[in-house]
């Protein structure tokens, strides 16, 4: 298992399977900060996804985000 970790504003709950939906960002109040088409997390999970794998997310709006994935791996 992989995971990447932040400390940012976080993400709500019941946002937490649409951020991986093409052109989807959250709401963060401010909207001179938002930056980006939306694209990054839906390619992430496409290639994530074709090798096999899974993606997901664990995080609190106002605590930060750890985006976890998973490969599978043969051993030779």
């Amino acid at each position: 298992m992989f995971y990447v970790k932040d400390t940012g504003i976080g993400i709500a709950k019941d946002k937490h399977n649409c951020i991986f939906e093409r052109f989807i960002q959250t709401d963060i109040g401010d909207n001179m900060t938002r930056q980006g088409t939306g694209l990054g997390l839906a390619i992430s999970k496409a290639y994530v996804e074709m090798l096999g794998g899974r993606i997901w997310v664990e995080s609190e709006k106002g605590k930060g985000s750890i985006f976890y994935f998973t490969l599978p791996y043969l051993i030779i």
